[in-house]
């Protein structure tokens, strides 16, 4: 049953396109299964290259991806976890192909996953990028753009960290009373707070407590300059784990105008303000390029739609969902955004723009090319934050000061 989920999750995430964590979210499993499925997920697609080359020359490229799936389930227990002795993987393989309504092939994934265990991990060929595209399960257009906007030792580091266990970054909310937390369930590390796994069976995080929140990601609002009772829009606020932080360096203080272009994100973002105690936003569901408003703001946050290049660490279905023809029409869309929230910045005030990606057209030219357009306003700074050197996800951030 647990592989059955297991494989639903999958063929959901690699044939639909849907988010992983999103997807699991929605099973209703007792904790122990649900820990073996999203296990067996997680590992599935976060080597998913490495699995794919370990049977596509066993295989009919014709064969049904509902197949490959399962195929590559069989590959991820053998290559990558080791609860399960070799001839169990090959017939739970075989009977969940039944169960799925693959009979017809069940004698193939009994087949290519006995020559699989039989002949063990296959050897790689290729250049530095290509082998470490497949041993890493970075798909090789971003090694390749990587390297080209970087250099190749950026790149294949890259990779490598992307596949690295890092450790659950919070931040405390001060909008709640902080004495009653428990301390011993979170430990600090060079400034930072480090989630440990009894955190998730309390209620501080659902309670609003602390947030999770990537270290680099908390460096965004951080580079806000904001003192008590500025006016502040956060274009694209959904979850609303930054708006938070913009309320506690507010004290309540001032007001934040949300916007949000997806309801359902929109909703949760209002929820996460009610449990946190923030006061002070109003939360609007609306395309940031139809949002009008009178106020001249303080501070514009707008951390932009984008590739998401720096945060493949721990969504490892965005890598293979992302292609390289949507970042020119992210390019479009960003620079749009930017100049319709421009108009809104107050004289001397500060739009700070932020991406989680890595790629340069969206980060560095992008500023460049606003700067052109709108030459009332200039660089403050503007600096990239490297995953495998600090530790966190990537981020691009750029203070941009109205004249």
């Amino acid at each position: 049953m647990r592989r059955l989920e297991s494989y639903q999750v999958l063929v959901e995430v690699l044939v639909k396109h849907r988010h992983a964590h999103l997807v699991l979210k929605e099973q209703q499993l007792p904790p122990q299964d649900q820990a073996f499925v999203s296990a067996l997920v997680y590992t599935t697609l976060q080597h998913s290259l490495f699995l794919e080359y370990q049977y596509e020359d066993l295989i009919d490229k014709k064969l049904p991806i509902e197949v490959q799936i399962i195929i590559k389930m069989g590959c991820a227990q053998f290559f990558k976890m080791d609860s399960i002795p070799d001839y169990a993987l090959v017939n739970e393989s075989v009977d969940l192909c039944k169960q799925v309504g693959k009979k017809r092939y069940a004698g193939v994934v009994n087949a290519v996953l006995k020559k699989i265990v039989q002949r063990g991990e296959r050897e790689i060929h290729g250049d530095a990028l290509t082998q470490a595209s497949i041993r890493e399960s970075m798909p090789l257009w971003i090694m390749k753009l990587l390297s080209k906007q970087y250099s190749e030792t950026f790149a294949l580091d890259y990779a490598r960290y992307c596949q690295s266990i890092k450790p659950t970054y919070v931040r405390f909310n001060t909008l709640k009373p902080l004495e009653s937390v428990d301390s011993s369930l979170v430990i600090e590390q060079d400034g930072n707070w480090i989630a440990q796994p009894e955190l998730f069976r309390s209620s501080y995080l659902s309670d609003g407590y602390c947030l999770v929140q990537d270290i680099n990601s908390q460096k965004v609002v951080e580079r806000m300059d904001i003192v008590e009772d500025m006016t502040i829009l956060d274009c694209c606020c959904g979850p609303g784990t930054k708006t938070v932080q913009i309320a506690n360096k507010l004290r309540n203080s001032g007001h934040i105008d949300g916007v949000e272009l997806y309801e359902s994100r929109s909703l949760a973002t209002k929820s996460l303000m009610e449990r946190c105690n923030v006061n002070n936003a109003t939360i609007h569901t609306s395309d940031v390029l139809e949002y009008k408003s009178d106020v001249k703001y303080d501070r514009i946050l707008l951390d932009a739609p984008c590739s998401g290049l720096g945060v493949l660490s721990h969504k490892h279905d965005l890598r293979y969902h992302i292609l390289p023809s949507e970042l020119d029409e992210l390019v479009i869309l960003q620079a749009k955004m930017l100049d319709h929230v421009a108009d809104m910045l107050a004289e001397n005030g500060m739009l700070v723009y932020s991406t989680c990606t890595l790629n340069r057209k969206e980060n560095e030219k992008q500023v460049e090319a606003f700067i052109e357009r709108h030459p009332d306003f200039e660089v403050i700074s503007s600096e990239t934050l490297i995953p495998h050197e600090t530790q966190g996800d990537g981020f691009y951030i750029a203070q941009l000061m109205r004249k």
